[in-house]
């Protein structure tokens, strides 16, 4: 109960303005190594927030498919010495929130907290670090957990048409792999693949720090620094980046469905954040992000009754770029879906959009602008976007400038020059 009050009152933290008293990016020194610290101050409530994120340890990284994964789960066990329930029961009876979680690029530790608990709770993150439950219990628990959960997934048609597509579209890369794993990758994992691979990212050289909330920051970086400088110095990690193939596939899964399941994507050449991101972002909500109203779900749905909700739209990252979308309609009606789809995304490109969709799409994408911004966590992982990008933490506020200031021939310029998004390929889950 204390978790889920810390939480409300955390999720509730909105108000920016004269709440907030600081917003900076700093640094914290440990062995030569610079590493920095995001930071927001906000005393509307007596919370903390701070995420310690290892760049480097996400699924791309991973020597095994689904290891880093694997890692963050059997870290959520507790430690070596108090076990898994007496360290959740620390946990939990100081109303601190303690999760490990992994992406495509990074591992990370996410720490929530009320103020009066803020040395508890840096305590048990290193405690944790220092000592993970690194037994055979703890093990077994965690690959009969995934073990369990994937195999869970067998009749999840959504779940089967993205991995397909994923394989179809990203082959010979890491992205072809779904991030869990499958039953073969994760019965190959030991637990010696775990210490190995938590020793080689867990690293000072690679780790970014967000810091939030009523919180004196140079006294919690000096918590933090007592609890991180027995990490090793490490390597720095290099970015990867990976493309989807431009020949055009088609998947298909048979499986005891009443609706097809139809997941597409193509190439999406995207060369600069600052050039092109908002030209990015507009095209995406008026081709098919934004629901009713996008050309892909007027098209699709409200003329041809093809299917219920429609969605299609751009992935940009600092590891990809490409579009994604996906429907589900009658099984019948799978063929004319397809060849709808196809149409309607090349006349997007050929005869691109009218000033009536810029200007609609600038009202909601710049009036919807505060609500991504209401909780700390929001803000302060949004700078981090930005700084991992190469932007400024409060680039954001450019970007809705910019996004303001674009003209219709700008965009369509732009779209006109993205016909790499024809190149669709498709996953498919039917009945026989």
């Amino acid at each position: 109960m204390r978790r889920l009050l810390l939480f409300i009152f955390f999720s509730i933290s909105l108000v920016k303005g004269d709440e907030v008293a600081q917003n900076s990016l700093t640094y914290l020194h440990i062995k030569d190594t610079r590493i920095p610290v995001i930071f927001e101050d906000s005393n509307m409530l007596p919370i903390g927030f701070i995420r310690v994120i290892f760049n480097g340890g996400g699924s791309i990284f991973e020597p095994k498919v689904g290891l880093s994964s694997f890692s963050a789960d059997l870290l959520e066990r507790g430690t070596h010495k108090k076990g898994e329930y007496k360290f959740a029961y620390e946990l939990e009876s100081n109303a601190i929130g303690l999760n490990v979680n992994n992406g495509m690029e990074s591992f990370g530790f996410s720490l929530e907290f009320i103020k009066q608990k803020e040395d508890k709770a840096i305590k048990l993150l290193g405690e944790l670090l220092s000592d993970p439950n690194f037994t055979n219990e703890a093990f077994n628990q965690t690959k009969l957990n995934i073990t369990s959960y994937i195999l869970s997934k067998e009749n999840d048609f959504d779940y089967i048409a993205q991995n397909n597509l994923n394989k179809l579209i990203f082959k010979g890369t890491p992205l072809e792999n779904p991030p869990l794993g499958d039953i073969n990758s994760i019965d190959k994992i030991t637990l010696n693949d775990v210490k190995d691979f938590l020793q080689k990212i867990l690293v000072l050289d690679n780790i970014v720090i967000l810091i939030g909330g009523d919180i004196e920051l140079e006294k919690t970086k000096q918590k933090l620094q007592s609890i991180l400088e027995f990490l090793p110095k490490g390597e720095k990690y290099k970015s990867k980046k990976y493309y989807p193939t431009e020949n055009i596939g088609e998947i298909t899964a048979i499986k005891p469905t009443q609706q097809a399941y139809i997941y597409f994507a193509s190439p999406f050449y995207f060369d600069n954040y600052e050039n092109s991101l908002h030209k990015a972002q507009v095209m995406s909500f008026i081709m098919g992000s934004s629901g009713f109203g996008s050309r892909i779900m007027e098209e699709i749905r409200v003329k041809r009754g093809l299917a219920y909700s429609v969605y299609f739209y751009n992935v940009i990252n600092n590891v990809t770029s490409h579009t994604m979308g996906y429907l589900q309609t009658n099984l019948e009606n799978k063929d004319e879906a397809i060849n709808a789809i196809k149409e309607t995304i090349a006349t997007f490109i050929k005869d691109s959009v009218t000033k009536e969709e810029l200007d609609s799409a600038k009202a909601y994408i710049l009036g919807s602008r505060v609500l991504s911004d209401e909780t700390l966590s929001q803000r302060l992982n949004k700078k981090y976007i930005n700084f991992h990008r190469g932007l400024s933490l409060d680039y954001d506020k450019v970007l809705t400038k910019k996004i303001e200031n674009l003209s219709l021939d700008e965009l369509n310029d732009y779209i006109k020059s993205h016909k790499e998004v024809n190149n669709l390929s498709f996953s498919i889950v039917v009945d026989k």
